[in-house]
């Protein structure tokens, strides 16, 4: 974003809509792909594991619920840009750091809900949907730690302490809340 801010400033309020259809657009072939290949199952979650795998289906709604209450979905969509002059020292991420709520015990609660999903979405996997799920959640630990850099710049110390009391993807049930 610092950079289509300052070569294209023009542009930068249409960054994160661009952004956000380029990811689905990115996504499709992969998608495509794997329903090409269906094929007989590997792994399932059959027996007592699928009482575990509806357990961490809830957990990953809760967390995709409990993070949209903290972020504003219209700047996350890119419509929020569209009204407003664009900088990176203006957006988003240049405001004041947010620890409340899901995120008082998680830093990134839909990077964690959406590692949940890609592996409790079904019941079983086949080699297609192996390989799918492992190239995406690759892409979602990428770009955890993208974001992660992202907000170390944009906040500093203040990330780095948070960093340190906060885990990143999945609350640590037993621990109190914002307990540091």
């Amino acid at each position: 974003m610092r950079l289509v801010s300052a070569r294209l400033p023009r542009l930068c309020p249409w960054y994160r809509l661009a952004y956000n259809g380029l990811a689905v657009l990115t996504l499709l072939p992969l998608l495509l792909f794997k329903n090409s290949l269906a094929g007989e199952p590997l792994l399932s979650w059959s027996g007592p594991l699928a009482a575990f795998r509806f357990a961490l289906l809830g957990a990953a709604v809760w967390l995709f619920w409990a993070g949209a209450r903290e972020y504003d979905l219209k700047v996350f969509g890119g419509l929020a840009q569209l009204r407003s002059a664009c900088s990176f020292a203006g957006s988003p991420y240049a405001e004041e750091l947010r620890t409340s709520g899901i995120l008082a015990r998680v830093r990134h609660p839909w990077y964690g809900g959406a590692l949940l999903l890609l592996w409790t979405r079904t019941g079983a996997f086949d080699a297609a949907e192996l390989v799918t799920s492992l190239v995406l959640s690759l892409y979602v630990l990428i770009g955890v730690r993208l974001e992660e850099r992202k907000l170390v710049h944009v906040h500093g110390d203040a990330y780095r302490a948070y960093q340190r009391g906060t885990p990143m993807l999945f609350p640590v049930p037993w621990r109190a809340k914002g307990a540091r």
